[in-house]
């Protein structure tokens, strides 16, 4: 048999999709983390990425070196469609109300407190009340939209028809701690957060004069990705670290 010059003509094309079809119908490599290099895009407040990204870095370098973390800000609901698109990997934080695309794994618990300096005047006496803690001047951390755990507490307080005095709105939580330590200005917290703040400023914790429910700091995912091996080493690797926290 002789290749006609059309034959010829198509040979690099063919080849190509003999390629494709052999790639196509061979089994899916599994996912090696030692040796895999890709880049995992994480939504996270900054608060979830000082408290518990640094510490899923330190453990993504020291198994996977070739592996890169990118932490995003909160925005949704585009952070939904972004999950859907694969744009992002994973949403860490806290839904009451999760897409039904979505799927979730607990990584902690916390309790939501409030924070002072550990000289506060304001407090000798009778401690935290409900009016001293909507008297008082509040410093807060925002985000692009509102937390979770922000939305609750003014729908608590709404309930009220009360509101906090909120005097300074920062970017970066960090900078809430600094605050509270060197002025009569109070902030309500996760409890995790202000126990590491204490490590470092003069601080008080002390327990809201009401009840919000306890924060629930979960890894969220899209279905489409459930059965993922790079997914699912990811989803394990958090809850480990979690584990920590």
């Amino acid at each position: 048999m002789i290749a006609t010059p059309r034959a010829l003509a198509l040979k690099d094309d063919l080849r190509k999709v003999v390629e494709t079809l052999e790639r196509l119908s061979s089994p899916a490599q599994a996912f090696d983390p030692a040796s895999t290099e890709t880049t995992i895009v994480l939504v996270a407040t900054a608060y979830m990425e000082h408290m518990f990204l640094t510490d899923v870095m330190g453990a993504i370098a020291a198994c996977a070196p070739g592996i890169r973390v990118k932490v995003r800000l909160p925005d949704r609901p585009q952070d939904v469609s972004a999950l859907g698109r694969g744009e992002v990997d994973f949403l860490i934080g806290w839904m009451t109300a999760p897409a039904p695309t979505l799927r979730s794994r607990l990584l902690f618990k916390d309790k939501i407190v409030c924070i002072a300096r550990a000289e506060h005047p304001g407090l000798r006496d009778e401690g935290l009340t409900y009016e001293k803690y909507l008297e008082l001047p509040h410093v807060q951390y925002d985000i692009p939209g509102k937390t979770t755990t922000e939305r609750l507490l003014q729908e608590r307080l709404a309930r009220d028809r009360r509101q906090r005095n909120i005097k300074y709105h920062v970017q970066n939580p960090l900078t809430v701690a600094e605050i509270v330590a060197n002025s009569d200005v109070i902030a309500t917290v996760p409890e995790k957060f202000a126990a590491r703040c204490r490590g470092q400023y003069s601080l008080q914790i002390v327990d809201l004069p009401f009840s919000v429910p306890t924060v629930q700091n979960r890894a969220y995912w899209h279905e489409s990705v459930h059965s993922d091996e790079r997914s699912c080493w990811c989803r394990t690797l958090l809850a480990d670290v979690a584990k920590t926290i």
